[in-house]
């Protein structure tokens, strides 16, 4: 027989879940987060940007520059000039977008999966969106 899973295996299984298949509260809503969309909204500030690099270019085997993986204050405010988020420096550094998708996904996201999951930025990792912390609070 196993054994029972514990109040934090159980806490990242309802957080994985959700945010895999009904993120923000959302049916088939899946990443909503890792997505600016239509929102104000910016992946930032990544305040381990240079560990999250070592962590990329080490499992990656490459030379990846944070230019290649981060957006910076200068870039980003002209990308978004009408997001209010994207015009505040202290969102910086963020994480670099796929411009060419309407929803302007991470750039390692791929079919609605973070594929740097294991090694993804504390941000990220410790990101909750308010349906999130709801959520975990009835735990």
């Amino acid at each position: 027989m196993s054994e029972p899973l514990s109040a934090k295996a159980i806490r990242d299984e309802v957080i994985h879940y959700t945010c895999t298949s009904n993120c923000f509260g959302k049916r088939d809503n899946a990443a909503g987060c890792c997505k600016m969309a239509e929102r104000d909204f910016i992946i930032g500030p990544i305040d381990d940007a240079q560990d999250f690099l070592k962590r990329l270019n080490a499992r990656e085997k490459t030379k990846y520059k944070f230019a290649d993986v981060f957006i910076e204050y200068k870039e980003g405010s002209k990308l978004f000039p009408d997001k209010t988020s994207w015009q505040n420096p202290k969102h910086y550094p963020a994480l670099r977008l796929q411009m060419s998708d309407p929803e302007f996904a991470c750039n390692f996201l791929s079919d609605n999966q973070c594929s740097v999951y294991d090694i993804r930025p504390k941000t990220c990792r410790n990101y909750l969106c308010e349906h999130l912390k709801q959520l975990v609070d009835l735990l």
